[in-house]
């Protein structure tokens, strides 16, 4: 009896990996632009955001 138990929850955790890793991902929102600028020179508009990343 024991045994079944045991194996039962190893099998609902190999299932429930395999399920997990069969979602697909959904993208994660953008933050916008990546400033690499001090905020003194962004006020003075001295600067330039890099654009997204693309993958």
């Amino acid at each position: 009896m024991k045994q079944a138990v045991r194996i039962s929850i190893l099998m609902c955790g190999l299932v429930g990996t395999y399920v997990a890793a069969a979602v697909p991902q959904v993208p994660a929102p953008d933050g916008g632009p990546i400033l690499v600028c001090p905020p003194q020179q962004k006020l003075q508009g001295k600067c330039v955001a890099l654009p997204p990343m693309m993958k």
